[in-house]
C-alpha cells in the first residue's frame, strides 16, 4: 500500500520541491549565513507559492458566494412553502443554487490541493530525515542529495527543520513547535470568524456552505495541535505560513466584487 501511495505521489515530489529548492537558492545566496533559516524561508515562499496558484479558485468561491446571496429571497421563499418537509425543502434549495452554476464539491478543491502538498512536503522531509547523508545518492523531485543533507542540518531558532516533537529531547524544538500550533491554532480561530462574515447565512443549511459550530472549532483545533506532534517542525512552518495567508487574503479580499 506504502508502495503504491509512494508511487502516486512521486509526480507531485517534483511539483512541491521545485519552489523549494528555488526559494532555497534565492535566499542562500542573499543571507550566506548557514542553511537553516534560509530553508525555512524557502518553505515560506513555497507556502506562498502554492497559495498564489490556488488563489484564482478562492475568488472564484468568492463571486460565487455573491451570487448565492442574490437567491436569499427565493430561498427564504422556498422555506415558506416546503418548509413541513426538510427533504424536499433541500432538494429545492439545491435545484435553485445549481441553477447558478454551484457545485459544492468544487468549494473543496483548493483544501485538497492545499492538503496533498502538506502531505507530500511531510513525506520529503521525512525521507530527508531517515535517509540523507553525506556522499550518499538521494533525489526526491527536485531536491538533490546535496539539498537534502543541507536540509537534514538546517535550525531554525535552534530546533531542526526535520524534527518533530514526538521525535525530538531537544527543548527548542519543543518551543518552536509549541509557537508554531499557536500561530496556526490563533490564525485558525481569526480566519473562521472572518469567514462567518462572508457567508450567506441563509444558504448554510443547504450544506452548501458548511455553518461553522463553537464545537466544532475546537474539535479542530485539538485535532491540529496533535496532528502537529508528529509533523516536523518545516511542514508546521508550511501549515502556519498558509493559515496566515489565509487570515491576509480573506482581509483583502472582502471588499473585492466577487465577495458580495
Amino acid at each position: 500500500m506504502s508502495d503504491f501511495l509512494g508511487a502516486v505521489l512521486t509526480p507531485f515530489d517534483y511539483v512541491v520541491s521545485a519552489p523549494l529548492v528555488a526559494w532555497h537558492e534565492i535566499f542562500d545566496g542573499v543571507l550566506g549565513a548557514g542553511p537553516g533559516w534560509a530553508w525555512a524561508l524557502a518553505i515560506v515562499g513555497t507556502a506562498v507559492t502554492v497559495r498564489i496558484l490556488v488563489l484564482p479558485l478562492y475568488v472564484q468561491q468568492l463571486r460565487m458566494r455573491r451570487e448565492l446571496r442574490k437567491l436569499e429571497p427565493q430561498i427564504k421563499a422556498l422555506e415558506q412553502t416546503y418548509g413541513h418537509d426538510r427533504e424536499l425543502l433541500a432538494r429545492e434549495q439545491m435545484k435553485l443554487v445549481r441553477a447558478v452554476g454551484f457545485r459544492p464539491l468544487l468549494s473543496l478543491v483548493p483544501l485538497l490541493l492545499l492538503g496533498l502538498v502538506l502531505v507530500v512536503l511531510a513525506r520529503m522531509i521525512d525521507a530527508v530525515d531517515k535517509h540523507a547523508a553525506p556522499g550518499e545518492s538521494f533525489r526526491r523531485g527536485f531536491l538533490s542529495d546535496g539539498d537534502a543533507w543541507s536540509l537534514s542540518q538546517a535550525k531554525v531558532a535552534g530546533a531542526r527543520i526535520v524534527d518533530t516533537l514526538v521525535g525530538s529531547s531537544q527543548s527548542e524544538t519543543t518551543v518552536v513547535v509549541v509557537v508554531l500550533i499557536a500561530v496556526m491554532c490563533v490564525a485558525h480561530v481569526i480566519a473562521q470568524r472572518q469567514e462567518a462574515t462572508l457567508l450567506p447565512p441563509t444558504v448554510a443549511p443547504l450544506g452548501v456552505v458548511e455553518q461553522k459550530q463553537p464545537v466544532m472549532l475546537y474539535v479542530l483545533l485539538i485535532a491540529m495541535a496533535v496532528v502537529s506532534l508528529v509533523l516536523a517542525v518545516g511542514v508546521l512552518i508550511f501549515w502556519a505560513t498558509s493559515k496566515l495567508w489565509t487570515v491576509g487574503q480573506q482581509r483583502l479580499l472582502r471588499d473585492e466584487p466577487g465577495s458580495g
